[in-house]
């Protein structure tokens, strides 16, 4: 529905507007990727509207426009921004045609802007949507459409009794089966079609992970990727808590604009598999924990190689990460990502505020750059990229997410995002680590062991 109507308790019912009646209409906001934008003959300079759109399988698919909310102030930011930009081509799968008297001018999709709109269309069009600002701390290439409230596409969560609470994994009934407490409906559910995984074989896996990763995710805020229906099907993104949601801490925290949004966490096991009952496939988190949310203890640098390095280029590109931050005395780690690069992780202890923190991943890609600048750029945009290694530093800001030691992906093969030692750099690719192989390292040594031992900070 729209929204609701509220009026003060003692007020008459008079068929004028006035102040003891209020419209609370129910919004919806989300980042969007700014594909061009719009200028009609009305306006000499500025910006009409912005066209805006969210990956899709790689591709980037146009979801409307927001023409409102946007100030004198930002349109002279944007045009700004947008100088260096321009493209002659769309950059979206399907571009939308100008409408009458309207100019486009279409951009690289390098901004991301966050937008308050009031709901979805049947075309997957956005309606009533209003610019809110530009988000510097977000990767244009993690943008997809979310969904709110696609947790009831799977079925609901039902809590056990305490005597079934303690029990990890109990046998098959008619209903489901049951893992820490919680009821597994559709455990035959194939996700991964490729590997025929099932979601119950997802579900075990995080239960006999559970131990290794909670140290990483727990009581720090989550971006998810869900897909209820398995990765041949629409998968998600979803940051905010729906009203399905169970297991989880819900928590409000102040966005960039200064409103309250509320976010979300979790503290143990059942969390972790509540979350997989409910389609949870990915677990992305913040660099801080709800304990210290200002003051981040936990940086990524992703290695992003341009298509068709050789990936021993890629390992070269890790190492001499390492090497910068140690000639720095900071321990890093290693894992794979599950997709085309490394990552390379600093644990520290929560000493400074977000803006440093970013500065600083920021000034280590930049030193990378400018020492050997024909293998890497800290420069986000596509056409910098060629032939180089993106040090993906972006992940490193306030509200931005990085994807979990032991989480799975959403991809083919059921690739995990696995901590390794240093010393199998050269044996283990970025891809190298599926489900199966994950379980079974698990069951040795773990590479990671003394990551919360480092006294480490920044100053």
């Amino acid at each position: 529905m729209e929204g609701i109507v509220g009026k003060k308790a003692d007020s008459a019912y008079s068929g004028a507007r006035n102040g003891d009646w209020i419209k609370l209409k129910c919004d919806q906001r989300q980042e969007f990727v700014i594909g061009g934008y719009t200028l009609t003959d009305r306006k000499t300079s500025g910006v009409s509207s912005l066209l805006l759109g969210v990956y899709t399988d790689g591709e980037l698919v146009y979801a409307g426009r927001a023409g409102t909310g946007l100030s004198e102030a930002d349109m002279k930011e944007l045009a700004g921004k947008f100088a260096d930009l321009q493209r002659m081509e769309p950059p979206f799968q399907l571009a939308p045609k100008p409408r009458p008297k309207e100019k486009i001018t279409w951009l690289e999709p390098e901004l991301v802007a966050e937008i308050k709109f009031a709901e979805w269309t049947a075309e997957n069009l956005l309606r009533q949507a209003s610019f809110k600002g530009l988000r510097r701390d977000k990767n244009p290439r993690d943008i997809k459409k979310e969904n709110a409230d696609d947790d009831k596409a799977d079925e609901e969560i039902q809590p056990q009794s305490a005597a079934q609470e303690t029990v990890r994994v109990m046998e098959t009934n008619t209903n489901g089966i049951i893992i820490e407490g919680i009821k597994i409906s559709n455990p035959d559910k194939v996700i991964f079609a490729d590997s025929e995984i099932t979601k119950g074989d997802v579900i075990r896996y995080y239960a006999q992970v559970a131990e290794r990763m909670l140290p990483y995710v727990s009581r720090r805020i989550l971006s998810i990727v869900r897909c209820p229906k398995g990765i041949s099907q629409t998968c998600f993104y979803k940051k905010h808590p729906g009203p399905g949601s169970k297991e989880i801490v819900t928590i409000p925290i102040a966005t960039g604009g200064g409103e309250m949004e509320d976010y979300f966490y979790i503290e143990n096991t059942s969390g972790l598999i509540a979350e997989a009952q409910m389609g949870t496939l990915e677990f992305h988190t913040w660099g801080s924990r709800v304990d210290e949310l200002e003051k981040p203890d936990l940086m990524v640098f992703d290695l992003d190689p341009d298509e068709g390095i050789d990936l021993s280029r890629v390992r070269q590109g890790a190492r001499d990460v390492k090497n910068i931050l140690a000639e720095l005395s900071l321990n890093s780690y290693l894992k794979t990502s599950g997709g085309k690069g490394y990552h390379v992780v600093v644990p520290l202890k929560p000493a400074v505020a977000w803006d440093g923190f970013h500065n600083f991943a920021r000034r280590v890609a930049e030193v990378m750059e400018q020492k050997w600048p024909d293998r890497y750029t800290s420069n986000v945009r596509k056409a910098k990229r060629t032939n180089k290694i993106f040090i993906d530093w972006i992940r490193n800001g306030r509200g931005a997410t990085s994807i979990a030691p032991y989480s799975l992906r959403a991809r083919k093969g059921a690739g995990v995002s696995m901590p390794i030692a240093w010393a199998e750099l050269d044996l283990v690719a970025p891809d190298g680590v599926n489900m199966a192989e994950a379980l079974r390292r698990i069951g040795g040594n773990d590479p990671w062991q003394d990551f919360f031992r480092n006294n480490q900070q920044l100053k």
